[in-house]
């Protein structure tokens, strides 16, 4: 059901620089994978292309390294930060020479705490709207300190052998506090400016225009025509920034989308066609050659959460800037 990530007990980040592989554990309940939680250290650290996750992911940074390149920003990658991305985030990371890269990845689908957000406070407020957004956060010790002892609080609960009454529930409801604390972290408006790739950054209108029409017809034409740009230096641009073309990054998108339709319970036929695909042949075909499985026996494997029990409220003397 949960992916849950193996590691002794910490209570400070510089405790984590003897773990020297990606190292974690999968429970699974019908298939169903709802959350993941790993700590990785590479010791090879290569740059990465541009890429994007179905989930939600957090990152907590446990060594120093170069630049973060999330969208058209660039950041410093460095101990102690932490970086919230959507499933619409581009994003790459770029080494430091002779280095070795320790972060913790938590990712999960937002249909996941869609149900446990109030009228009041959304849990995923600092996952949406993310063009002008500041999506890196410097963390003090005790800040990271009280994120470290919630991720173990989790691994413990989602370990294959813990036998606690209600774990799926104070797993769940420890990814909410966790949550509210990183919505709490990013509550305080940027004070500087993050720089920008200019590269990248003069293509995210084509970005974001294709996000946004993402359920409509796009073609490579109607993207040149509307950015005054010939289609051929577009298309070889847009593969050269991004390590994809423009058509694999619709495709992409669109089954992102699918899925999550998937996930709500929709059919394949309207799943497919809400995402923007022009027929249900080309559509399961498509998904099932991209993700390994039809649409049909990914829709079994999940439910939608529809309503959670309330998060225990964290100490509050960690809430402070």
């Amino acid at each position: 059901m949960m992916t849950a990530l193996v590691y002794g007990q910490c209570s400070r980040y510089t405790d984590l620089t003897e773990q020297l592989q990606t190292m974690y554990i999968t429970g699974k309940k019908g298939g169903k994978t709802d959350m993941e939680i790993r700590f990785f250290t590479k010791e090879i650290w290569q740059e990465s292309p541009f890429h994007f996750h179905d989930q939600m992911e957090i990152l907590l940074i446990m060594s120093e390294g170069e630049s973060f390149y999330i969208r058209d920003k660039i950041y410093p990658i460095s101990r102690g930060s932490i970086f919230i991305l959507n499933s619409s985030d581009l994003h790459r990371s770029v080494p430091k020479p002779r280095s070795i890269y320790q972060y913790y990845s938590i990712r999960f689908y937002q249909e996941e705490v869609e149900g446990i957000s109030t009228e009041d406070f959304d849990l995923l407020k600092c996952f949406r709207n993310h063009n002008q957004f500041n999506h890196m956060n410097k963390l003090n010790i005790d800040q990271i300190d009280h994120l470290l002892k919630l991720i173990n609080k989790i691994e413990y609960y989602l370990a294959s052998d813990c036998s606690a009454f209600g774990k799926d529930i104070f797993a769940r409801t420890l990814l909410a506090e966790v949550l509210v604390y990183i919505n709490f972290l990013y509550d305080t408006p940027l004070l500087t400016q993050v720089p920008s790739e200019e590269q990248i950054s003069a293509y995210y209108p084509v970005i974001d225009y294709i996000n946004e029409h993402i359920t409509e017809k796009i073609s490579l034409d109607l993207l040149a025509q509307n950015f005054y740009v010939s289609k051929y230096y577009l298309s070889h641009r847009f593969k050269d920034l991004t390590g994809m073309t423009i058509t694999d990054y619709i495709i992409r998108r669109r089954l992102t989308l699918a899925k999550s339709y998937l996930r709500q319970g929709l059919s394949v036929m309207l799943a497919g066609e809400r995402a923007g695909f022009n027929s249900n042949n080309h559509f399961i075909h498509t998904f099932t050659k991209t993700v390994g499985m039809s649409p049909k026996q990914y829709a079994r494997q999940y439910l939608t959460l529809d309503s959670y029990v309330s998060p225990t409220p964290p100490k509050r003397d960690i809430f402070t800037r």
